[in-house]
């Protein structure tokens, strides 16, 4: 399905980098020109955007067990190089609608720790579960593609990460660790080389992958505010990555990439071929 994306409310300043929001660069960029206060109302500031869903809650009903999931035969496979999470990541013409912006490219596992400065250690542990410290999540190998879509009134950046780990049960911790701090998170602040707030409230949408959580966050890094949509999906033993900001929350476009993004890592490489599929 192609990339539609409805009218932009505020002119979109690309003017700060994904790479600047986490380190390893799991981040969205389109920042809103004129910035807006972080408090309990910020996120609802952001707007619905295309397809958005409207409550906050986990992103599935029933969960599975990492028990359960690592029973599977890609639980039993070999972690995927660099070279083959490069081969198995979308490219633009995988979706209608999206353009490679290749500045926002990226490689490397996450090896540093990342501690928010305010909100408690639910905080601490969203921000490495996002972006799949090594230490904890024994993720060995990571890419990251950079894109962005345009709409009416400016673009929306889109980073798509793909990050193999050890063992599925790894992989699974990603997405569970994601969905329970995203709940006692509501607010937090890190710093990374300047002060970076954020507003989390989790999504109910539909299962991608064999396991997926969903989570919005209106963000602030500096002066400048934007909104951000952030999907975390398993498949065997690869965790994957969708970050979409703009103006609004766009988690319709979210899905729409996370599908392109799941059946291509099947294709590429079926050793992780998804159990839901």
């Amino acid at each position: 399905m192609p990339i539609t994306l409805p009218a932009l409310i505020e002119k979109v300043d690309v003017g700060v980098a994904t790479m600047d929001l986490l380190r390893a660069g799991r981040a969205g960029r389109a920042v809103c020109a004129a910035a807006f206060v972080l408090s309990a109302g910020a996120l609802s500031a952001c707007g619905g955007g295309s397809g958005s869903g409207s409550s906050a809650g986990t992103a599935r009903t029933s969960e599975p067990s990492v028990a359960a999931s690592s029973s599977a035969p890609a639980a039993h496979a070999k972690p995927l190089t660099e070279g083959r999470l490069k081969a198995a990541v979308i490219t633009a013409a995988d979706v209608p609608g999206l353009r490679a912006d290749p500045s926002e490219d990226g490689s490397g596992a996450e090896t540093q720790r990342i501690t928010a400065t305010s909100g408690g250690p639910a905080c601490t542990e969203f921000l490495n579960a996002m972006s799949a410290y090594a230490g904890t999540y024994g993720s060995s190998a990571a890419v990251a593609r950079g894109f962005t879509a345009q709409g009416p009134k400016g673009p929306v950046s889109i980073l798509v990460s793909l990050v193999s780990h050890t063992s599925a049960a790894g992989a699974q911790r990603v997405i569970g660790d994601t969905r329970k701090s995203a709940k006692g998170c509501a607010h937090l602040t890190y710093d990374n080389g300047g002060s970076t707030r954020m507003n989390l409230a989790p999504l109910s949408l539909p299962v991608m992958g064999d396991d997926s959580t969903v989570t919005r966050a209106g963000v602030i890094i500096g002066k400048r505010g934007f909104c951000m949509v952030t999907g975390l999906v398993r498949v065997g033993t690869v965790s994957l990555n969708i970050m979409v900001s703009g103006d609004r929350y766009y988690s319709g476009e979210l899905q729409t990439i996370a599908k392109a993004s799941v059946s291509k890592l099947e294709k590429a490489d079926p050793q992780v071929g998804s159990t839901a599929s």
